[in-house]
């Protein structure tokens, strides 16, 4: 399976973490795209399997579309943060309940970093959309990030834009994944400006705030701990 990861190393803490990442996911094909690194790119060329290098900073979504176009439509692939650990297994558990025809992505259990895994025996493939991160999932090459979102909210409009389609969500505890909990996200520049552009943005597009039309959508999940319990 071949893993798409946005880079953007700016000192020691990044590649520190992003050869971690790598790590934990390998044997998997490796697409790298360096968001233009400061530092390290020599390394992330050593490490990927397939290597991209933008001259500026394009943000999250047109760094994931860059990977996404190289692979085939409807390839199995997963998209990673480069501040994340993964429980080993997580691509076969993928695999698994991406039989499902009508399921187009599959999303993991996320954990503060240093936490042990401790993973369960559950999948649900409806109702629990409001657990399904984007910093690591699986999913089929289904359609391209909208690339007007800059860093914030892309994930929930894609999961949306699924869930009009028809299509399914899985989230399950089956597979973890350890976060930094936003650790890159720190160093976006002007970040309160951008997520309320991305956020005014996804309520031209969509009528309403993620939030509310998720609260509509799944009222009783929306109601637990984001973290909640597996019932």
């Amino acid at each position: 399976m071949k893993v798409i990861m946005p880079v953007y190393n700016v000192d020691e803490r990044f590649i520190n973490l992003t050869d971690l990442a790598m790590l934990s996911l390998r044997p998997c094909d490796l697409i790298i795209v360096d968001n233009a690194s400061t530092i390290g790119g020599g390394q992330l060329r050593e490490w990927a399997d397939t290597y991209v290098r933008n001259k500026t900073n394009l943000g999250y979504a047109r760094a994931v579309n860059q990977g996404l176009k190289l692979c085939d439509k409807g390839e199995l692939m997963a998209v990673a943060n480069n501040d994340i650990r993964v429980s080993p297994g997580w691509d076969e558990v993928a695999k698994e309940i991406l039989e499902d025809p009508l399921v187009v992505s599959v999303h993991f259990t996320m954990i503060p970093y240093e936490q042990p895994f401790n993973l369960g025996d559950k999948v649900w493939t409806t109702g629990k959309e409001r657990w399904c991160t984007g910093s690591f999932f699986v999913m089929r090459n289904w359609e391209l990030y909208d690339e007007n979102f800059l860093n914030s909210y892309d994930d929930w409009d894609m999961h949306l834009r699924m869930y009009k389609a028809g299509l399914r969500t899985a989230y399950t505890n089956r597979a973890q994944y350890q976060h930094m909990n936003s650790f890159t996200q720190v160093i976006i520049p002007d970040r309160e400006r951008v997520d309320g552009n991305n956020r005014n943005y996804f309520i031209m597009k969509h009528g309403d705030t993620p939030e509310n039309i998720w609260t509509k959508l799944f009222p009783d999940q929306m109601a637990q701990d984001y973290q909640g319990g597996f019932e």
